[in-house]
């Protein structure tokens, strides 16, 4: 057997591991409370948004409507608009928000693996306009998502904050 194959597929999953991880910490920051007290959210697929508390796990009611986490961006002309949307499906949701709320004494960490999975496997985004969700783990369609474009076609935007 040749040495190198023995190493082919350990090498192959250590790197796509690596991805998600990469991928899970650069993201994660858009859902979770860090130095941000507020994040904005739409009910109206990205038409108009609000600022909410960034502890709100989406998709959560707000009068009556399903709000969802909305990624604002600012061009460098000064247009602000809703770059995608993010949430989360059921069950990570539910697994969130129990490690949230397992042990209110902040005695013992929440599972971390739990955490993990509801952001690598239970986050789904898309743009403004679109029909269909795509799960964040598919790294290939959700990078096309979550690539920055302004409405003039340009890559000049910057993250707009509350």
């Amino acid at each position: 057997m040749n040495p190198g194959k023995k190493f082919a597929i350990p090498g192959s999953a250590l790197v796509i591991v690596f991805v998600i991880v990469v991928t899970f910490l650069q993201m994660r920051g858009a859902t979770t409370v860090g130095d941000r007290k507020q994040a904005f959210f739409t009910v109206d697929d990205g038409k108009t948004w609000f600022a909410d508390s960034a502890d709100k796990i989406p998709p959560f009611e707000r009068d009556g409507k399903e709000a969802l986490l909305a990624h604002v961006y600012r061009c460098r002309d000064g247009t602000k608009f809703v770059n995608y949307l993010e949430r989360f499906k059921p069950e990570a949701k539910q697994a969130l928000e129990k490690a949230r709320t397992s042990d209110p004494t902040g005695k013992t960490k929440p599972e971390q693996g739990a955490i993990q999975g509801a952001y690598v496997g239970g986050r789904e985004v898309k743009r403004p306009g679109d029909a269909k969700w795509v799960n964040a783990a598919d790294y290939r369609q959700a990078s096309q998502i979550t690539a920055i474009k302004c409405p003039n076609g340009a890559a000049d935007a910057t993250p707009f904050e509350p």
